[in-house]
């Protein structure tokens, strides 16, 4: 059965810190670390502190190693094909589209069944998103697959009138569109479920409080990325076993895996399949969800 991973991060600032720091974050430590610290924003916050270095002083050298490690970390966890979110920074390259394409062929000389796709984060709090999303064509004629839009405030009800402008621009220039959300309650979910151009939604785990939102995510045939040690550590359920993925296919929700941030949360494609029959799904259950993802892909 092949593995395909829908929602990786390059996680930028995490790895660049392995590259350049004196004393690298240790990954296992930290998240030891967090089970302290109340489930929630604050864990968020707690697993993404680290050093930031800019793009723009980064070589590009060094940004496309750190594609190349992404991705390559990708393939030695079992994945077939993975969608890596490249941070929004990587517009500084005018190239960076064929940046990632040298990453992914160096990557595949050694993995030759693996390929990849670009997503691109993008903040909506950016003064500059307007001319960011005026690229978009570009960027999609590049081989840019889609856009992923990061909002705040993260677990409330954003304002999602800029958003919403962001994804019809994407989907005009031919890129699919998925945001993170409902992590760690219902917020915004049936906000973006009515966005026509959104068809995936990152985590999405408080939809499993509103039997009312799970039926809009099914009848709408937005596809859920579920993330399922990223929830675990990040304390979006308490078990592995809280996890509502078997609600979401009772539901009738398209359901597809990801690793979210493999390095950071000690995971790979392999070890989220494995986690997921551990809830019970059957073999056909996850050749089902291969599918859709194959189906899914931005």
């Amino acid at each position: 059965m092949d593995l395909i991973d829908l929602h990786q991060n390059t996680e930028w600032p995490a790895r660049l810190d392995q590259v350049l720091s004196s004393s690298p974050v240790d990954w296992g430590d930290r998240r030891d670390s967090v089970k302290g610290v109340a489930p929630g924003l604050a864990r968020l916050q707690r697993m993404s502190a680290v050093p930031r270095f800019d793009l723009d002083v980064v070589d590009p050298e060094v940004y496309e190693g750190i594609l190349v490690d992404a991705l390559a970390a990708a393939a030695r966890g079992g994945a077939v094909y993975t969608e890596l979110r490249l941070p929004q920074e990587s517009v500084v390259y005018p190239q960076f589209m064929e940046r990632f394409e040298a990453a992914r062929a160096r990557v595949a000389e050694d993995y030759p069944e693996f390929d990849a796709g670009a997503v691109l984060s993008m903040n909506l709090w950016d003064p500059m998103l307007r001319e960011l999303c005026d690229a978009f064509a570009d960027a999609s004629a590049a081989g840019l697959a889609g856009v992923e839009i990061i909002y705040v405030p993260y677990a409330a009800e954003a304002d999602w009138s800029r958003g919403r402008v962001v994804a019809e621009a994407a989907g005009a220039a031919g890129l699919g569109v998925t945001v993170p959300a409902g992590a760690f309650n219902a917020s915004n979910l049936a906000s973006l479920a009515e966005i026509e151009q959104i068809g995936r939604i990152g985590h999405a785990v408080g939809a499993a409080t509103d039997p009312g939102i799970m039926r809009l995510l099914a009848e709408r045939g937005v596809t859920v990325e579920v993330c399922l040690t990223s929830s675990v550590v990040l304390g979006m359920v308490p078990t592995l076993e809280a996890h509502p993925l078997p609600l979401f296919l009772e539901a009738g929700i398209a359901v597809v895996l990801g690793t979210d941030s493999p390095m950071r949360m000690g995971t790979n494609i392999a070890g989220e399949y494995e986690k997921a029959r551990a809830l019970g799904l059957s073999d056909a259950d996850l050749a089902g969800m291969t599918e859709r993802a194959k189906a899914s892909r931005l």
